[in-house]
């Protein structure tokens, strides 16, 4: 059995409009392929819309979902066996980093925090970041007439009251990158905007305006699991501007859950979501989940959303196409329906069996296994080497 991993993201014309018209097939057996090694080549044909690999038997024809070209990998797995172990809740980090100083874990993912520098100094620890996508808050139900973040300036005065670059030193040692946009940079059709203000004085100043002079009482604010420490200090800053609330957490499976009826998940009109908009292919993608009525996952319900949405579904046209993505990201971020906060570097740790070996910053070969786009984990699983 082989597998083909895609090293590029698909963009332009909609999958269903390009499968409804003659394009070509492709049989994956034309191509070239070597058991237990590898081949490159260029493919005008993918089936597969987002990252991570799909099994293909080599006989197996595969649709087209794009006129571009993409470059593949086939060769057989280099791993026999593939164990993974869910370690989150409290103490989560500790745990992980424990395994991979014990040798019981090869890989560990999501160090933060307090645990963080722990990681960085460890000589037999190798680390990398994977920038894929910025944490961004939500505000579920701001639409309705009562709740406080119906109006702009409230939500306004949310990302006025943020120190993102404390933010980034205390969560991430500084690894985090400042962004101005709620989707990653990783996308052809995501726009590039300023970074956000922080005024705690201009914060105030709106929130009086707002008709909140002595300050506002969130119902909760929800950090993503497990980062707990995050929506301490997220909640630090907004009690500094007279923003006060609570944490109100969940395990992974509540969060998600929840998180995935979007803003029917949540009776509250006064709560903040701290979330995270991973989805592969294109920036719209995100716009059409998180961004759009009919999304059952969606927080963001907007007529102009909508009106420029149901253009970018009729367009076949890329460049239009593109330029409907961003406007619709413009509007997200001036009416600041979605708070960027910075670019999540998701730092992973590997232990001294993965190949090739070597101690940082030596052996750096590693990084390799993270090559794929818009993949917050080191996909392809296939591609990993250890020693036995």
């Amino acid at each position: 059995m082989a597998f083909v991993a895609w090293m590029a993201a698909p963009d332009g014309v909609a999958a269903e409009q390009l499968l409804s018209g003659p394009l070509a097939k492709l049989d994956i057996k034309d191509a070239v392929i070597e058991k237990g090694g590898v081949s490159k080549g260029t493919l005008t044909t993918a089936q597969h819309f987002g990252l991570s690999p799909k099994w293909l038997d080599p006989q197996e024809q595969i649709a087209a979902l794009t006129q571009q070209h993409y470059e593949y990998i086939v060769h057989d797995a280099l791993i026999k066996k593939l164990v993974v172990k869910g370690i989150g809740g409290p103490g989560g980090a500790a745990t992980r980093l424990a395994g991979l100083k014990t040798g019981e874990l090869d890989l560990a993912y999501g160090f933060t925090g307090k645990i963080l520098p722990q990681v960085l100094k460890d000589a037999e620890l190798r680390w990398t970041h994977n920038f894929t996508a910025p944490w961004v808050l939500f505000f579920p139900n701001w639409e309705e007439s009562d709740s406080p973040f119906h109006d702009k300036r409230v939500r306004q005065a949310v990302s006025l009251a943020i120190n993102r670059e404390f933010l980034i030193h205390q969560e991430t040692q500084g690894i985090g990158a400042p962004w101005g946009n709620w989707i990653g940079p990783e996308f052809d059709d995501v726009l590039q905007l300023p970074l956000p203000e922080y005024n705690p004085d201009k914060a105030r100043e709106l929130l009086a305006q707002a008709g909140y002079p002595n300050g506002l009482q969130l119902d909760a604010l929800i950090p993503f699991t497990p980062y707990l420490d995050m929506g301490e200090r997220l909640l630090a800053d907004l009690a500094a501007v007279g923003i006060r609330g609570s944490l109100q957490t969940y395990d992974g499976p509540q969060y998600r859950g929840k998180r995935s009826r979007g803003r029917k998940g949540y009776d509250s009109k006064a709560t903040i979501l701290k979330s995270i908009a991973m989805t592969p292919g294109v920036a719209a993608s995100a716009i059409r989940l998180f961004a759009t009525c009919a999304s059952g996952a969606s927080f963001i319900c907007d007529e102009r959303i909508e009106a420029k949405w149901k253009q970018y579904n009729a367009s076949t046209n890329p460049e239009e196409r593109k330029q409907l993505s961003q406007a619709m990201q413009q509007i997200i971020i001036d009416d600041f329906l979605a708070i960027p906060l910075y670019i999540n570097p998701f730092v992973h740790a590997v232990g001294p069996k993965v190949l090739p070996e070597g101690k940082a910053p030596a052996g750096e070969g590693f990084h390799k296994y993270w090559s794929s786009p818009q993949a917050p984990y080191p996909y392809p699983w296939e591609e990993w080497q250890v020693k036995e």
